[in-house]
């Protein structure tokens, strides 16, 4: 086995899967922060701050507020200098995003007042005393972007010198929506707009993730291993076929025996694709090469991909059981138990869908985590009006609102990495002439938001100038 891809490998395990401790962290993993940059400042120059906020931005007769967590670094800010803003997602917010990265860079240069804003329903961001089913109808994109606009209303009175202040905004994944969707819809609040690895195209069957997850496997890891995960995938499914559930359970390390029941099967193999979809989403240089090293090195199929389950997990057991899932994110407290993933679950069936199913046979993964297992998901963990028409319509809804893969815009720069499963959900060529697309070869999801590197590949490199480019003149600073 290759030492310098199981040991980046390795890195990887410990720092993602010791973060949680909730028996559901397998499924969590695929929505979180982008990793922090190195910082460059001490966390001392970082103020935590909140802002006022309308809880239905619709309905002038609600006047019930909120409090909106964000952060703010003032260190470079000269009056009239650009206002930059590092929107949030489905996570927590953490001071890193204004102490390092390629903004961070671009805000020194320019002397700009750089904002990170928290959104409404995560981290800190409480907007109702609980997260109900009626209270959830109050988490959508449009009242995030109502919160950006004013957001931005309010920091450009307040701050000395703003008033007539260029806005730049950067989001990495679905924060890379909303900013290209402010820009859309609020032009003459947003100067501009960076989005990297940023989904436009609201889908139900997202089976596009999962072929690019196997395309990526196949273009780095080699078709050795690309073949040795299917070969694993059709003994699994062979083994549910027959019944032999007490061999695949204890070959693939789970805490209890895979029950044959269609939802926990389904669950199942949905968890041991979502493992490998890890790696090759949060991908760098050695992820993909020592997941392979390590499944290649198995004596047979199956057991080189529960090698590398094991060893990813850090020998943890695996929990599959579909009804303690829903009993989990049916939890509708602050504190009481899942930290985002009902939020983020609840705006899946309420307006995006995405999801990543083995609905394409162009992936090494095999046939048993269909849509309808997702659908499932809406109905039982929130309300039955959540069935799967109500599902259809409302990501009929979100692309009618907002133009799918076809936005009207301007001042936008979309990059994506070749090797990122969210990459087809996103623009892919130029919108127009003003609004340029990149997608940036053998890079991962929102790898390009860090600071300019030896380590850049020459494409990563120029896109990063061209960004850096792009911001100037669009703030007219030449």
């Amino acid at each position: 086995m290759k030492t310098s891809g199981i040991l980046c490998f390795l890195l990887l395990s410990i720092g993602v899967f010791q973060v949680k401790s909730n028996p559901f962290s397998i499924f969590e993993r695929l929505h979180h922060e982008p990793p922090l940059p190195e910082p460059k400042l001490d966390t001392k120059v970082v103020n935590t701050r909140w802002i006022e906020q309308k809880l239905d931005h619709f309905d002038d007769s609600n006047t019930v507020t909120f409090q909106m967590r964000y952060m703010e670094n003032a260190e470079f800010y000269q009056e009239g200098g650009p206002i930059f803003i590092f929107v949030g997602g489905e996570y927590t917010i953490q001071e890193g995003w204004l102490l390092g990265g390629h903004m961070f860079d671009m805000a020194r240069e320019l002397n700009g007042y750089i904002f990170y804003t928290e959104h409404r329903f995560y981290g800190e961001t409480r907007p109702t005393p609980d997260l109900s089913f009626e209270n959830l109808q109050y988490l959508t994109v449009d009242q995030a972007l109502e919160d950006m606009a004013h957001f931005i209303r309010v920091k450009k009175q307040e701050i000395p010198g703003a008033s007539s202040s260029g806005v730049i905004l950067v989001g990495g994944s679905y924060p890379g929506t909303i900013a290209t969707w402010m820009r859309q819809r609020y032009p003459e609040l947003v100067n501009g707009a960076w989005s990297s690895s940023g989904p436009l195209l609201a889908k139900t069957d997202f089976y596009e993730y999962i072929e690019t997850v196997g395309q990526s496997l196949r273009l780095v890891g080699g078709e050795a291993c690309y073949n040795r995960i299917y070969g694993a995938f059709a003994e699994m499914e062979r083994l549910v076929e027959v019944g032999d559930f007490e061999t695949l359970s204890q070959t693939l390390n789970l805490c209890n025996t895979l029950p044959n029941n269609q939802l926990d099967i389904w669950y199942f193999f949905n968890t041991l694709t979502n493992i490998m979809s890890w790696v090759v989403q949060d991908n760098w240089p050695g992820y993909i090469e020592g997941a392979c090293d390590i499944i290649m090195a198995g004596e047979t199929d199956i057991d080189g991909y529960a090698d590398f389950v094991s060893f990813y997990l850090l020998g943890s057991c695996i929990n599959v059981n579909f009804d303690l899932f829903v009993q989990f994110y049916s939890e509708t407290s602050w504190t009481g138990g899942p930290e985002y993933m009902r939020q983020w679950l609840f705006q899946t069936c309420n307006e995006f869908g995405w999801y990543q199913t083995s609905g394409s046979d162009n992936q090494p993964f095999g046939s048993s985590f269909p849509v309808e297992f997702m659908l499932q998901w809406c109905h039982d963990i929130y309300d039955e009006s959540f069935n799967p028409d109500a599902v259809h319509q409302n990501i009929n809804v979100t692309n009618q609102n907002n133009n799918g893969l076809n936005p009207i815009i301007t001042n936008v720069y979309s990059t994506h990495g070749q090797l990122d499963p969210w990459r087809p959900m996103g623009v892919q060529t130029d919108v127009n002439s003003f609004a340029p697309t990149v997608v940036i070869p053998m890079a991962s999801h929102c790898a390009d938001l860090y600071s300019i590197s030896d380590d850049d590949s020459p494409e990563m490199l120029a896109s990063k100038l061209r960004i850096a480019s792009l911001v100037r003149q669009w703030l007219m600073i030449f």
